[in-house]
């Protein structure tokens, strides 16, 4: 029996090192690695060592805490500790940079061995200092779990912290949160799995090591299975050794053997480990037996904050600061009693409690440690900036924000032609709700609770998709992470047959609080509450960005750390800063210039301009006012009149899908596809609307129309009324209607105007045909038919005929004071008399929009016809209306225009291929695409405001400078 039973213990120890070897073999290199700072090849380390008094020796133990937002008083006082006490560091809490900065100096200038500086910056120096920008969160990064981020990330914060001054970081946080009710860890955390939180706390470190910082794993041997928090009292681990050893130490023991500095041991009760209940930083059995002995850790070992309740609550100011030393602590952080426990330990050495060759060789690891760490001609320059930060911050976000819910593939949102609400609960996001509106349209509701929504919310408003927003103001889990209040309520009180999308910006842990997520279609997972995160998460919402983050936490039952949703990205515009495509934002500056400049000089009063490389947009500003008595900005999504852009933005779009369906050939006759209008002229009839469409059919440049509807420069009441009335409903402008017939007879007049040679001649005349072509055969008005099958499907949101029928006149941007025909300023109405004439809806004219939709729409003809994850119009039919039709006689496309030949002159600069296209209107206009460089260019003014005769955008050349700008500057990034 006694055999069979060691037999058994024999089997079952085997297999349980098996398991362990299996779990944690990653973890391990060959060799173990020793720290790089204990390999110093001059001797100043050890001759200072020799130099140094048993007092001295002892105040290298010591690193007190510092705060650079109070008075003279506390700095004298820390002055005094290092003239006197020949204390060994500081760890500095809060202030603002300079503050940090001079203070550090002033101290280190009354040493006379260097300081160690240290902070907790876990997310860089904003953790403790105002005026910094943050980085990413430790979960967050567990939910990009990419280490080259992490590392990034790392280095980013380590040059924050060494121009201050900072030689030691107390990070990262490899504590494995298995907990969600762990008070003090949770998001400072980089997740529940062993191996993902092992990778990336080592990668978080190196990149600290990389740029000069001291790491330091913490809070050995394990802090995240806690719902204590150790600031307030001593928590207890009830987890078995081998749960710890192969679970909570793995990161800490994947750190060791690679060769990290330092480790922080935390104020834990661990029975497991020491029956007695001393807390761990202040037990000789975990800190010297386990970590010292049996993992061979030669590194700094420091001690958690020695005022914290969880230690300080059960021994005496002095005693536990000698505990901890006791129990194999090297750095004594945060003592309350400085002086006294330094007596206490020299007394202890002195009658042989301590021996005099521990505190030697623990000396000398601190100094080692300062020689390697600490810069011999102080802090250096910073080689970061704010740039920096956000460009790490923005791939991590993108990374990182995790779909964990996605009934009938919802998102990412394809097709937007519904009714769209927004409801942002909480805090307000300007940024969230800008870029949704690059994106869709929908009804804003702002409020601070789920009972404000419950009472705002238009429940008949018949929306068929719900974008709920929920903001927390705080990531802590004691605080209940600030969520609003009731937005459960708000949720769950919206109808089955709503599709409603859910994003949660703040601790994922809330949705573990949730009661019922039934009538949820989408749940996103946003991590963090700023402005980057806003704009990345409405771009993933729209499939500009894919989801690629996975859950690092368990938050319920139903969704389990590692679970996340893929979706494909690339389907939209994305939003970039000119950086992350390697462009010089100081060279783009130019464009700012030009366009500012032409304000000045009167070109026009505002404009907008999006420039975008690749799908990716990185320029997108807007300038200036609606008119020169500068009372409105001009905002992104204000609306322009297109004028002369609405030839390939809807005609000939038109046509291309009607093509692409077999519906049409560009290749036959207007006689073909309108006979009933053309009959009349067999002349007309015979057009070929390839030839028409390149602008040399014969056909006149143009025709004034609306002359025939004055008399002696007035209204022709014949004609024209300013009311409605029966046979007068057609509408030209505010107040002013047309004859019903007069469509007939603009037609008729087209009709009997004789044709010219063969020879190009830019013409509006034939855009009248197409017109009548595209809602022949699509059955629908022209304006109706584009914005069902395109504009609408493709997700734009300011681009339509008729702009009043959709959005408020306060964002529409006015053209031409008109006294000859309409005697008004035009606002909210098409500039082009003959589109007016026709009741605003012309195929020559008469297209809003703002430049990003029409960026977008130029986009989707880069790409070959698709757009928003449809496909719009066949790829061999974009290649045949963009290129060339006639050259070299005649450089048109079809619809299209295109770079003249030599590139000398022409609507574009010399710098674009002969591969690109695009097209100008009179209003100030310019769309431009280049398949070849893969730039999406859009510039819009009103430069006819007040005078459409204003001549200076052209005689100034702005837009082709502009162009020549962006040319510049994508080559440059590309040598």
């Amino acid at each position: 029996m006694q055999r069979k039973t060691k037999t058994t213990g024999l089997i079952l120890g085997l297999l349980c090192l098996t398991s362990w070897y299996t779990l944690t073999n990653f973890v391990f290199v060959p060799e173990e690695e020793q720290p790089a700072f204990l390999s110093q090849k001059d001797n100043w380390a050890q001759n200072t060592l020799d130099s140094l008094t048993l007092r001295q020796k002892i105040g290298q133990f010591f690193m007190l805490a510092a705060y650079s937002n109070r008075d003279e008083a506390h700095l004298l006082e820390l002055e005094k500790h290092v003239t006197e006490n020949e204390v060994g560091g500081f760890i500095f809490f809060q202030g603002n940079r300079k503050d940090t900065k001079e203070n550090i100096e002033r101290l280190q200038a009354k040493s006379e061995i260097p300081l160690l500086i240290g902070m907790d910056a876990e997310w860089g120096a904003s953790m403790r200092l105002k005026g910094v920008e943050r980085l990413p969160y430790q979960m967050t990064l567990g939910a990009a779990n990419d280490e080259d981020l992490t590392r990034r990330e790392g280095e980013i914060i380590a040059e924050e912290l060494r121009t201050l001054g900072i030689h030691i970081n107390f990070a990262p946080v490899v504590d494995i949160n298995s907990n969600p009710n762990n008070p003090v860890i949770g998001f400072r955390s980089f997740g529940e799995q062993a191996t993902t939180v092992s990778k990336l706390g080592y990668a978080f470190a190196t990149g600290m090591e990389s740029a000069g910082v001291m790491s330091c794993l913490k809070h050995f041997p394990g802090h995240g299975d806690t719902d204590v928090d150790s600031h307030k009292g001593l928590p207890t681990i009830t987890h078995s050794k081998d749960e710890i050893m192969l679970s909570d130490i793995m990161p800490f023991k994947y750190g060791f053997n690679k060769g990290l500095p330092s480790v922080m041991i935390a104020h834990l009760n661990i029975p497991a480990l020491d029956p007695s209940g001393t807390p761990a930083s202040l037990s000789k059995p975990i800190v010297t037996d386990l970590l010292k002995n049996q993992l061979n850790y030669k590194g700094l070992i420091f001690s958690d904050a020695l005022n914290m309740k969880g230690v300080a609550d059960f021994y005496g100011k002095t005693e536990v600061v000698v505990k901890a030393f006791k129990a194999g602590i090297d750095i004594l952080l945060f003592p309350e009693s400085v002086e006294d426990a330094m007596n206490a330990i020299e007394a202890e050495v002195k009658a042989g409690r301590i021996s005099m060759e521990d505190v030697n060789e623990r000396c000398l690891k601190i100094l080692k440690a300062k020689q390697h760490y600490i810069p011999k001609n102080g802090p250096s320059a910073t080689r970061i900036t704010a740039i920096d930060k956000e460009l790490v911050s923005r791939d991590i976000y993108k990374q990182a924000l995790t779909l964990i819910k996605n009934e009938g593939d919802i998102l990412p949102l394809k097709k937007i032609d519904e009714k769209v609400a927004l409801v942002n609960i909480g805090t307000r996001s300007f940024q969230f709700t800008k870029r949704f509106k690059d994106y869709c349209k929908a009804d804003e509701y702002t409020v601070y609770s789920g009972t404000e929504a419950l009472e705002k919310f238009d429940k008949d408003a018949g929306y068929s998709t719900v974008f709920i927003n929920i903001y927390a103001t705080s990531m802590i889990g004691r605080t209940g992470y600030n969520f609003p209040i009731a937005w459960q309520d708000f949720t769950s009180a919206l109808p089955d047959s709503v599709n409603v999308i859910l994003s949660v910006y703040g601790n994922p842990y809330v949705i573990g609080e949730v009661k019922n997520l039934e009538n949820i279609d989408a749940i996103v997972l946003a991590y963090e509450n700023n402005p980057t995160v806003h704009d990345i998460s409405a771009q993933l919402l729209f499939g500009a960005l894919g989801y690629r983050g996975h859950l690092p936490v368990s938050v319920s039952d139903a969704y389990k750390a590692g679970i996340g949703i893929q979706t494909e990205g690339g389907l939209r515009l994305s939003f970039v800063l000119p950086e992350e495509l390697g462009l010089d934002r100081l060279k783009l500056r130019e464009i700012d210039k030009v366009v500012e400049n032409g304000i000045k000089e009167g070109a026009y009063p505002g404009s907008q301009v999006v420039v975008a490389k690749d799908g990716k947009v990185f320029y997108q500003k807007s300038f200036g006012h609606h008119t020169y008595a500068a009372k409105t900005k001009v905002e992104d999504d204000h609306i322009y009149d297109l004028a002369s852009i609405t030839k390939i933005a809807s005609s000939t779009l038109g046509l291309m899908g009607l093509e692409s369906q077999g519906k049409f050939d560009l290749n036959e006759k207007l006689n073909t596809y309108i006979p009933e209008v053309t009959s009349v002229s067999a002349a007309y009839g015979n057009i070929v609307i390839r030839e028409m469409m390149a602008h040399q059919a014969g056909l006149v440049a143009w025709i004034p129309f609306y002359t025939k509807t004055l008399e002696a420069g007035a209204w022709n009441p014949n004609y024209l009324s300013s009311i409605p009335k029966d046979g007068f409903e057609t509408q030209v402008a505010e107040d002013l209607y047309i004859s019903d017939t007069y469509t007939d007879s603009i037609y008729k007049k087209i009709l009997n105007t004789s044709l010219g040679p063969k020879r190009y001649k830019y013409s509006d005349l034939g855009y009248y045909f197409v017109k009548k072509i595209i809602e022949k055969i699509g059955n629908a008005p022209l304006n109706n038919y584009m914005e069902t099958n395109y504009y609408r499907a493709m997700g734009l949101p300011t681009m339509g005929y008729l702009p009043l029928a959709h959005h408020s006149k306060e964002i529409i941007v006015p053209t031409e004071n008109d006294q000859i025909f309409r005697k008004q300023l035009i606002h909210g109405y098409v500039h082009d008399q003959g589109a007016a004439m026709l009741g605003g809806v012309g195929g020559h004219a008469g297209l809003f929009s703002n430049a990003t939709d029409l960026a977008a729409l130029m986009q989707m003809f880069l790409n070959g016809g698709e757009y928003a994850g449809q496909r719009f119009v066949s790829e061999e039919v974009v290649k045949k209306y963009t290129d060339c039709q006639f050259c070299p006689t005649n450089r048109r496309g079809a619809g299209f225009d295109k770079p003249v030949r030599d590139l000398n002159g022409g609507p574009t600069c010399n710098l674009v291929s002969l591969e690109s296209f695009g097209h100008s209107g009179f209003t100030g206009t310019l769309s431009w695409a280049d398949p070849f460089n893969g730039i999406n260019y859009v510039f819009l003014s009103n430069r006819i405001y007040p005078d459409a005769e204003n001549p200076k955008l052209v005689r100034m050349d702005i837009r082709t400078e502009i162009q020549r700008i962006i040319y510049e500057a994508v080559n440059a990034a590309e040598m």
